[in-house]
């Protein structure tokens, strides 16, 4: 796991070095590596609001929904900021690298936040989806070793192909919003994108508001600093708990395919 400043993006997938190869039920193993990832992400530290945004979203999928929806609101709270400053509140200086924080606060202060974030609310979290995926994990006969059902070799969360491609839905969505609209017209459109990212969790007049709202149609459009930072704000409170919501209705239903099945089943039908 890379330790420097580089973009959250190119940290999400652990390498294959990371991932025991051998296992008989692979897709569990593949769950429990994720989240280590998400944790060592975590522990490391972000450089951005917009970095810790897209962590969450990422751990919503990759804890299967079992996150709980307080911990998304508390930390949306975070994402408003000290009034009347620039200053971060003290979960979001906490998460943030110490040379990308605006706010003084000594690092062994900030990493043992940190780890008590990952002991008391990821852990449980990742127990807990554990524990529903192990009725529906496929057995295999051999142990994976330099097959197609290697953990090593899998390339969807938890070898789900819905809850992967629900979590590339979200992460789409949420980039888009973040880097704002260039008019009213691509709101609507990318409401229909909200649609499939949070797998009708949404409120049915969500995207109604967001369009007929003057004030959050000038958040939503606005190239100017403050309303990009009001919709990183937006997205916090607003849309990914509701990921998380969809995440966990999915995933209960969402059946098992090792990667390089899909990939020999698609080139099949070529």
């Amino acid at each position: 796991m890379a330790t420097t400043d580089s973009p959250a993006a190119s940290q999400f997938d652990p390498t294959d070095d990371d991932i025991p190869e051998g296992s008989y039920r692979p897709a569990l193993v593949k769950l429990v590596e994720d989240v280590r990832d998400s944790e060592r992400q975590l522990l490391n530290g972000f450089t951005s609001r917009r970095e810790i945004l897209l962590w969450t979203q990422e751990l919503a999928v990759r804890t299967l929904g079992e996150m709980p929806q307080d911990w998304f609101h508390q930390m949306a709270r975070q994402f408003r900021g000290v009034p009347a400053s620039a200053h971060e509140r003290t979960l979001v200086t906490a998460l943030l690298r110490p040379k990308y924080r605006t706010r003084s606060l000594a690092e062994p202060q900030a990493r043992e936040f940190r780890r008590q974030m990952s002991a008391q609310t990821i852990r449980p979290a990742a127990h807990r989806a554990f524990r529903e995926l192990r009725s529906d994990a496929g057995e295999y006969v051999d142990d994976g070793d330099d097959d197609q059902h290697a953990p090593g070799k899998q390339q969807f969360v938890a070898m789900r192909p819905a809850v992967d491609e629900l979590y590339r839905k979200q992460k789409s969505a949420l980039e888009s919003l973040l880097d704002g609209f260039e008019n009213r017209e691509a709101i609507l459109d990318w409401g229909h994108d909200l649609e499939l990212a949070t797998h009708g969790e949404m409120d049915e007049t969500f995207v109604t508001q967001c369009y007929g709202e003057r004030s959050t149609r000038q958040l939503l459009t606005s190239s100017d600093g403050s309303d990009r930072r009001g919709r990183e704000l937006f997205a916090a409170h607003y849309i990914i708990p509701v990921y998380n919501r969809g995440v966990r209705d999915l995933a209960g239903r969402a059946k098992e395919q090792a990667g390089e099945e899909r990939e020999e089943s698609e080139a099949a039908k070529l």
